[in-house]
């Protein structure tokens, strides 16, 4: 049987190299201080310089007591408190005129402009949808979250395609099917 300390050492190593890359001198150090830490840690040594204290009443598997790793608390400061400042602004950063150009739209929230369209940039970086976003400016429900130009680019270049035909046959088609 393999020794239990490798075993977890290995699944922590593996978890962390995982989500960051590691050279083959960081991954042989990450190992090192992983596995010495574990070992500490089952002796009942302090890791890291944080005091260990047995938790009362509860036996580990060996018959010691099970150690609770506990950092030393910090000295209270005492400072007045400095009023919180809101991360998101209250109002608007940008205006309504600001934010809406033919050519561009901007983020009346974080002020980001330059952008087509505002649907992913709300949902990436503030986890909107378009119509919260909408309601917290009251922007009104015709205003598209697009610019104007860019829309009638879009519309334009579907025409040139013949979309609106071959949607027109493809209801037809669905209306005949379904009769």
């Amino acid at each position: 049987m393999a020794n239990p300390l490798v075993e977890l050492t290995a699944e922590i190593v593996i978890s962390h190299a995982s989500s960051a890359a590691l050279t083959k001198e960081e991954l042989l150090e990450t190992i090192k201080e992983v596995y010495s830490t574990l070992e500490a840690l089952e002796k009942g040594v302090p890791a890291g310089g944080a005091e260990a204290k047995p938790t009362a009443g509860v036996k580990a598997k060996r018959g010691r007591p099970r150690t609770k790793v506990m950092a030393e608390k910090p000295a209270k400061q005492e400072k007045p408190a400095e009023p919180v400042k809101p991360l998101v602004p209250e109002g608007p950063v940008l205006s309504f005129e600001e934010a809406f150009q033919p050519d561009e739209v901007g983020c009346m929230i974080c002020g980001k402009r330059g952008m087509k369209t505002l649907k992913k940039h709300l949902s990436a970086e503030h986890g909107l949808k378009p119509g919260q976003y909408k309601r917290r400016f009251k922007i009104p429900k015709d205003v598209d979250l697009v610019a104007p130009k860019y829309a009638a680019a879009r519309r334009q270049m579907a025409i040139d395609r013949g979309l609106p035909e071959k949607l027109a046959a493809a209801r037809a088609l669905r209306k005949k099917k379904a009769e």
